[in-house]
């Protein structure tokens, strides 16, 4: 699945001389909390979000005489435009960062996330396209169908396997792996009730799994045996 499959085409944009209490007007008749801005080529150009206004609420402190010697003068100065300004220009964020509509949702999830930012600009050749927000990875995760994928038995064990491999926290030696008619069982011991949930959610993604037996025991849950008891 691409990003054209899901982002949002009818994307409402401001101008960089936009005043920033129309952008705010904006923002709040149509429930967004983050506009584009694009100049008259329609040309990505930057991004205003309820950040970059509620910035300006703050009240400004005064730059320490240490801060001024080691910032840089045009952050302190870009800083100040931010906190002052009075159109989307001075107080937008710059640069921007975008994607295109044929990379993988996958990719826009990651950079949502990895930059905790709320929404992803599409663009192609610097025109802006459209916009993926967070409620649009939810849209695109109800549509993936699970349903009809069948995998047999050993193709279940050889994926969980796999798994459990690529991940550093998990240890496959303690756990023993068995599948019949897409039921995955999982028996051994873990160190955690964490590890014992995640090797549950890691064996019922696979495709084609059915359903999940979890059998495997917590270490600290065993009581020792004692001797002439």
């Amino acid at each position: 699945m691409n990003v054209d499959s899901f982002m949002t085409r009818d994307v409402i944009t401001v101008g960089p001389d936009t005043p920033i209490h129309k952008a705010a007007r904006l923002m709040v008749d149509h429930g967004v909390s983050g506009l584009p801005v694009v100049d008259g080529a329609g040309r990505l150009v930057g991004l205003i979000s309820e950040g970059d206004l509620i910035l300006r609420q703050k009240s400004r402190q005064p730059v320490s005489w240490w801060r001024a010697f080691l910032d840089d003068g045009e952050g302190l100065a870009r800083e100040y435009q931010k906190a002052a300004g009075t159109t989307v220009g001075e107080v937008m964020s710059r640069p921007v960062i975008s994607v295109s509509p044929a990379q993988p949702i996958a990719t826009a999830a990651a950079i949502l996330h990895d930059c905790r930012i709320r929404r992803l600009p599409v663009v192609v050749d610097g025109q802006l396209v459209g916009i993926v927000s967070r409620g649009d990875l939810v849209k695109a995760l109800a549509a993936v169908p699970r349903e009809g994928v069948r995998r047999s038995d050993l193709e279940l064990k050889a994926a969980m396997r796999t798994r459990m491999a690529a991940e550093r926290w998990t240890s496959p030696c303690d756990l023993f792996i068995d599948a019949h008619d897409g039921v995955i069982t999982l028996m051994g011991m873990v160190n955690t009730e964490a590890e014992k949930s995640a090797f549950e959610t890691m064996a019922r993604t696979i495709e084609g799994c059915r359903s999940v037996d979890n059998r495997l025991v917590i270490r600290a849950a065993i009581v020792p045996y004692a001797y002439g008891v």
